[in-house]
């Protein structure tokens, strides 16, 4: 009978050594998982920042390229405004003039008419 308790002591203890043994390679296997996991999920955001940078610095570069056209458009816009005025204005400039000369003409043929008017009376 003595055997046989000794027995059923030695397997009892060989169970919970097996059993510990099972339960840390298994914890151990969880483990190489989970720091694979993080590692593949640190890989992956690592991946995302990297496209997210990407993109964020390809839509930079496309807002600069448009800001500068649309800078370029509203200068060559002032620009043609700006002569536009301008000829406007030396349009108006050569009309007056013309005016001008035209008041002048008639000025002198009003004074020969009244010196011609004074003679003749």
């Amino acid at each position: 009978m003595l055997k046989t308790l000794l027995k059923v002591a030695f397997l009892s203890k060989a169970t919970i050594e097996v059993g510990r043994e099972r339960i840390e390679d298994y914890l151990d296997l969880f483990t190489i998982k989970a720091d694979e996991c993080r590692s593949q999920s640190n890989d992956y955001l690592h991946e995302t920042k990297e496209k997210f940078t990407k993109v964020a610095n390809d839509i930079s570069q496309q807002i600069w390229h448009r800001s500068e056209i649309l800078e370029s458009q509203v200068r060559d816009s002032i620009r043609r405004q700006v002569a536009e005025f301008s000829l406007g204005a030396l349009g108006d400039s050569s009309e007056i003039n013309e005016l001008r000369a035209e008041i002048a003409t008639l000025r002198a043929e009003l004074s020969d008419l009244k010196a011609n008017h004074k003679v003749s009376v």
